[in-house]
């Protein structure tokens, strides 16, 4: 399993078009793929600290990721994404430990 994980700010002046967006265009976007387990979004507690949001999507593996990202639907929905978010980043983790108490 992977974990795509992406962080990004909300453009200032964007927030309510973001949160249409997220009930809209962007609302389950990632669930709707075969092969993505999870999603988990984060919100920074202290307001205006950088990233603002970050988003933790697992999946089965590498070509999960790759069908989804050449998928024509999911690039349309990408492209509004990228137009009310800024300082967007991200990464591909795999799981190195877990300790649980």
């Amino acid at each position: 399993m992977v974990t795509f994980e992406y962080r990004f700010d909300v453009l200032p002046g964007k927030l309510k078009e973001y949160e249409k967006y997220i009930t809209g265009a962007g609302k389950d976007i990632w669930l709707k793929f075969p092969g993505v387990k999870a999603v988990r979004v984060y919100k920074s507690m202290l307001g205006g600290s950088s990233p603002q949001r970050v988003v933790q999507v697992d999946m089965e593996g590498l070509a999960v990721l790759e069908r989804i990202l050449s998928d024509p639907s999911f690039r349309k929905v990408k492209t509004i994404f990228h137009g009310l978010v800024t300082h967007v980043s991200d990464s591909l983790l795999v799981q190195a430990s877990e300790k649980k108490k």
